[in-house]
């Protein structure tokens, strides 16, 4: 179709690599490790499957691909229980690769992954402990029309969806959401190019996309979670939010509504977690 919009996501689990960590590690075989712990591993699982996935088993579109990158040595049990969680959502794809370099990885599983036919495409990244909104995917093909008069010369634009919503996980095990504005934030952004563009969201750091290419913000609904725990690569920016005010007890509501996540059935299970 002449005015096809493809959309396609990136969510690197625990992924080896050279380069797309602010952790330090003194070398590759260290950072394995870190990434590998049993206790890690279940953590990260437990966000996956209660956080990350509900939304996305229930998107309003069911026409987008998320690449789920892997190190080729990701370990069992582990290994099984994801293919297991996924196993139900053709949407996802699991791509297991070598350890290599971050950006080089990324770019050639986002390439591999794009449909020459494609007016534009739309591409996101997630980390694993991330959500999007059940109309997510529905929301890039509708916004395309919107915006597509500013793309660049390059036929690039980036679409930043503002408003969304940490899960805090709090020293006393449980699970406190917030709900902000803020901007650029990693699961909130989207990148729109032409499928044979050489670039990809990941050549992007998304604090600084709009230095690069032309940048709408829109901040009409709620369209993402970042989780908020030990095991973030980074900190929480929240000197980069500004609250919403909101009822506690509606978020519970909203967390539902907006990313069909039961709150309460993962706090339960993040608190049967060894935390180490």
């Amino acid at each position: 179709m002449v005015d096809r919009v493809q959309v396609q996501g990136l969510c690197r689990f625990s992924f080896p690599c050279t380069g797309g960590f602010k952790k330090y590690h003194e070398d590759l075989e260290e950072r394995r490790a870190a990434l590998y712990s049993p206790i890690r591993l279940d953590q990260r699982l437990t966000w996956f499957e209660h956080v990350a996935l509900p939304a996305l088993r229930a998107q309003t579109d069911k026409d987008f691909t998320l690449h789920l990158l892997l190190g080729e040595d990701f370990p069992q049990p582990w290994r099984d229980r994801l293919m297991r969680l996924i196993a139900d959502l053709p949407q996802i794809v699991p791509v297991f690769r070598a350890a290599g370099d971050h950006r080089s990885v990324c770019r050639e599983v986002l390439w591999a992954g794009r449909d020459p036919q494609a007016a534009t495409v739309a591409e996101f990244r997630l980390d694993d402990d991330d959500a999007v909104a059940v109309n997510y995917v529905q929301s890039l093909r509708r916004n395309w029309p919107r915006v597509r008069k500013l793309v660049s010369a390059t036929g690039r634009l980036a679409l930043d969806q503002g408003k969304g919503m940490v899960l805090e996980a709090c020293d006393t095990g449980a699970i406190v959401p917030h709900l902000f504005l803020t901007m650029c934030w990693t699961p909130g952004l989207a990148l729109y190019l032409r499928p044979d563009d050489t670039g990809t969201i990941m050549d992007f750091p998304h604090h600084k996309i709009w230095h690069r290419v032309p940048f709408v913000s829109l901040t009409e609904q709620v369209m993402f979670i970042r989780g908020d725990h030990a095991t973030n690569d980074a900190r929480t920016p929240w000197n980069a939010t500004a609250p919403v005010a909101n009822a506690p007890g509606d978020l519970g509501a909203l967390l539902k509504t907006r990313f069909d996540i039961d709150l309460d059935a993962f706090a339960m299970a993040w608190q049967a977690l060894d935390h180490g």
